[in-house]
């Protein structure tokens, strides 16, 4: 979580003019209001107006000329800044959530003139232009350390997690968590006692299901080892999962999948390997709500997270956070919940199968 910050006079002044201008819609140099003005409109004294327009002259957002007054600087003569996106695997940016909330971020950048840049390496291996040039980070949380964390507030640079993490800091909240949750406890209501969780797509997704999951087996008196997981990063993984599938013994009723690509995947091997019916011999739920899924012949149970919009929402709390000052705070989104046609309730004659 952020920790609130507190405000001083001279902040609220720069937040409030940086965001007026951010959202001025022309393209050249405007002028603004004077120090008499802005003192009488803060109810502030003038050396505190100086304070902040020097801060604002700073950060490459007004200019003063002397006997005219003070001027905005317009969308085509502003200063390129970037905001990174931190990625420690290289592997990530191939992963559809990672993507849309680029894309996202791409959207809302190039009208406030950011660049976006993606960054491999770790910020104790961040040259001094890359620091300098960084006004903002979004975070990927996978393979980043709490040290790493350390060294962007050091180097006081306003960062977001792009989904919940443990690590300490602002991040968008998707509710991953709790949907996993809904889910689960949806498949234990109609009788499905017993379940597999399918991961591969990015660890720390894969993770916030697994707490959810976790948490509804919890609540039913339930041990998260009753759970069979499954990676698809591993060769032959599918098939393993189909051999579990075919032993009646050990066979679950039901199959969580982090993200509808390995579901597919998933279904396309069964199919391969077994005469298993969906949904009636067992059901399937899924994450994220691929733009696949309207062209595939199952109506896949899934969950849907607004990426795209999370990274727009991201790109733009982390500009503002840039050119005012102001501290970054957590993002809020809300799921969408589609019911599918692939989970049934499960009845006595399908368990004696």
């Amino acid at each position: 979580m952020s920790r609130p910050q507190k405000s001083t006079a001279r902040s609220r002044v720069v937040g409030t003019l940086a965001q007026e201008i951010l959202n001025h819609s022309s393209e050249g140099s405007f002028a603004i209001a004077s120090e008499h003005q802005l003192c009488r409109r803060f109810n502030i004294s003038r050396v505190t107006v100086r304070l902040a327009l020097s801060e604002l002259e700073a950060k490459g957002l007004i200019f003063r000329r002397h006997g005219k007054g003070t001027f905005a600087v317009g969308r085509r003569r502003r200063i390129r800044r970037t905001i990174g996106v931190l990625l420690r695997t290289p592997r990530t940016i191939q992963n559809r959530p990672v993507a849309e909330i680029i894309r996202g971020i791409e959207s809302t950048m190039g009208s406030l003139h950011f660049n976006v840049l993606l960054i491999q390496a770790p910020p104790e291996e961040w040259s001094p232009e890359v620091i300098r040039d960084l006004s903002g980070v979004l975070v990927i949380p996978t393979a980043v350390t709490p040290e790493n964390i350390h060294l962007l507030r050091y180097c006081k640079k306003p960062f977001l997690f792009s989904w919940e993490t443990d690590l300490p800091g602002p991040s968008i909240n998707f509710g991953q968590v709790e949907a996993a949750r809904l889910a689960t406890e949806r498949l234990l209501l109609l009788g499905h006692e017993k379940i597999a969780f399918l991961t591969g797509l990015e660890e720390s997704l894969d993770a916030l299901k697994r707490q959810g999951i976790h948490k509804a087996l919890a609540a039913v008196g339930k041990h998260p080892i009753d759970v069979i997981e499954c990676s698809f990063r591993n060769e032959g993984c599918s098939e393993k999962l189909i051999v579990e599938l075919m032993n009646v013994l050990h066979r679950p009723a039901a199959v969580i999948s982090c993200d509808d690509h390995l579901a597919v995947q998933f279904i396309h091997s069964l199919r391969r390997k077994s005469k298993i019916r969906i949904p009636e011999d067992l059901s399937i739920t899924s994450f994220h709500k691929s733009p696949l899924l309207p062209h595939l012949e199952l109506d896949i149970a899934t969950v849907e997270f607004d990426f795209f919009e999370a990274g727009r929402l991201a790109a733009e709390m982390l500009i503002h956070a840039a050119l005012t000052g102001e501290p970054v705070n957590d993002i809020g989104l809300t799921p969408t919940f589609h019911p599918g046609r692939t989970i049934g309730r499960r009845s006595l004659s399908t368990v004696a199968r």
